[in-house]
């Protein structure tokens, strides 16, 4: 296995799932929960949003082969769309819709969790490091991600919402690196079989 990848790939997920970012939305999300009830929200929510993304893993390049879609294509149009993520949490400190505030794992799950950005950089990743390596990185990023969750009113607390704020940022600057990357491979590829 491609060790070096698998952290690469941890870590771009990481970046995309946000789990210390969404951290204030989840708490706003469960605020009316017992903390037992917000630890049972919170998991299904991880477990419901790991589901979906391995179905787009286990099919998402079928799907895209279907509409002879390559690589490159999927490089540029995914980098193109993590970037306008990015840029919408550096600007407006979120990336979705405002307001939704039920404490049903749905939401929570998708899109919080799994969204445009991680469904595209899945494909991404399937694409560059293929299914396996793809799937033990959703894998490792979702526990981690569960595990976050799980301290999450501890790491609340600590970090506050001024702290998630920032590292909410901080972590979009990332992401947005890691959207010009893949722009520049797209754009690299088609060039190249120019």
């Amino acid at each position: 296995m491609d060790w070096s990848g698998l952290v690469q790939a941890v870590v771009w997920l990481l970046l995309i799932l946000d789990p210390l970012g969404n951290l204030p939305l989840f708490m706003a999300a469960t605020h009316n929960q017992t903390s037992p009830e917000r630890r049972k929200t919170f998991t299904l929510a991880t477990l419901v949003a790991f589901m979906l993304l391995v179905l787009f893993v286990l099919g998402g390049i079928t799907v895209l082969n279907l509409f002879r879609v390559t690589l490159a294509d999927l490089q540029i149009a995914g980098g193109l769309l993590l970037l306008i993520i990015a840029i919408r949490i550096v600007l407006f400190g979120h990336w979705g819709a405002e307001g939704e505030e039920q404490p049903s794992f749905v939401p929570l799950a998708c899109p919080l969790l799994t969204g445009p950005g991680a469904i595209t950089a899945t494909l991404v990743l399937q694409a560059t490091y293929g299914l396996a390596l793809t799937t033990v990185a959703v894998v490792v990023a979702f526990l981690v991600t569960w595990v976050i969750l799980m301290f999450g009113e501890k790491l609340f607390q600590i970090l506050g919402k001024t702290g998630s704020a920032v590292l909410a940022q901080v972590m979009a600057l990332l992401l947005a690196t890691i959207a010009v990357q893949f722009i520049r491979s797209g754009i690299s590829s088609v060039w190249q079989s120019m």
